[in-house]
């Protein structure tokens, strides 16, 4: 049972395959928690999922005694992260490419089904925000969080306060990387993203099985050099990882280069923000030490020693939650700013 002084507070996280909603005490504890399927046939679509979903944690909430009635307009506020370039000051959605959204006042029309104010943030740096509350972050002074999904993003943590620099701040996933020409979504060529994100994954495991014997072969043969299509489930990362947990030497492969592409593009980040740690989070970040060796070799031969000695590489304590924890606290603290 909360605390009759305490108020729940609903965050929700937006991600390109899944989204997360949950309610969130006010000292950052977790109380419950529902994941669907994102709906990502149009703006409106999602706006409607997000609001059956407010209204079931709503009815819970209440049946819990965690509010004295379900309807949603008794919330003081709904923090939201979704992915992609976003105009916050406006709650508007300026382009996110894996939600087919472009220039949707996503706020507005959530806040009017709701009849509550709707705060809208960038999808990391909601996550890191509730990595720094209640995560591995908290207690660093300079921390860098980075996730790792269906798209690639970063945000900087400076003594517990996000630095959230400008609307479009953090999109990493989004720069060029020389050698690369596989399209991304975002409407450009050879983006990190196209590596480093589960998809980027996939994409290079399904080259290089075509070349080079691999387990991930027998498991889905419609991607080998003579298979043909089988009609079974598509490959996810997960399942690359699986490979390379048994020595697969095509799966090791993708990581090792996966990795390293995000270390290099992490080593600019180290170096101009004398960063003590950073914390790999989202999806991808479930494949462990695959992922996070080969970062921090490559950061090792990008930056000076005493900066290679002094930053730390981990994986962030919350896979899926930080995003609905950090989306909550965030409407918990609409009144404030951060710089």
């Amino acid at each position: 049972m909360v605390d009759e002084a305490e108020t729940v507070f609903v965050g929700i996280d937006v991600g390109g395959t899944n989204t997360g909603a949950g309610l969130v005490d006010a000292k950052g504890r977790l109380l419950a928690m529902i994941k669907k399927r994102t709906e990502t046939s149009d703006g409106d679509a999602l706006v409607r999922q997000l609001t059956e979903m407010v209204r079931e944690l709503t009815i819970r909430s209440a049946e819990a005694g965690w509010m004295s009635a379900p309807e949603t307009g008794a919330l003081r506020a709904v923090g939201v992260g979704i992915p992609g370039f976003l105009d916050a000051r406006r709650g508007v959605v300026r382009h996110a490419a894996n939600l087919r959204l472009r220039d949707y006042p996503l706020a507005d029309r959530l806040g009017a089904l709701l009849g509550a104010p709707v705060i809208l943030d960038n999808d990391v740096r909601m996550y890191a925000y509730g990595e720094a509350a209640v995560g591995e972050a908290a207690g660093y002074d300079h921390a860098l969080v980075v996730t790792v999904g269906t798209g690639l993003a970063c945000a900087v943590v400076h003594r517990g306060r996000l630095l959230t620099g400008g609307d479009l701040a953090g999109e990493i996933g989004h720069v060029k990387v020389a050698g690369n020409e596989y399209a991304c979504g975002c409407g450009m060529n050879g983006c990190l993203e196209t590596l480093v994100s589960a998809g980027g994954i996939v994409r290079q495991a399904k080259e290089l099985m075509r070349r080079k014997p691999s387990v991930l072969g027998e498991w889905f043969p419609e991607h080998s050099e003579a298979g043909r299509p089988q009609g079974e489930r598509s490959m996810t990362a997960e399942d690359v990882a699986k490979a390379a947990d048994l020595g697969d030497a095509v799966a090791a492969q993708v990581f090792e280069r996966t990795g390293r592409a995000l270390g290099s593009a992490l080593a600019a980040c180290v170096a101009l923000l004398g960063t003590d740690l950073i914390v790999i989070g989202g999806g991808v970040s479930r494949a462990g030490e695959r992922l996070l060796s080969p970062v921090r070799r490559a950061l090792a031969e990008r930056v000076h020693p005493l900066h290679a000695e002094r930053v730390k590489v981990t994986a962030a304590r919350w896979t899926d939650e930080a995003g609905v924890i950090g989306s909550a606290l965030a409407a918990k603290a609409r009144g404030e700013h951060t710089v």
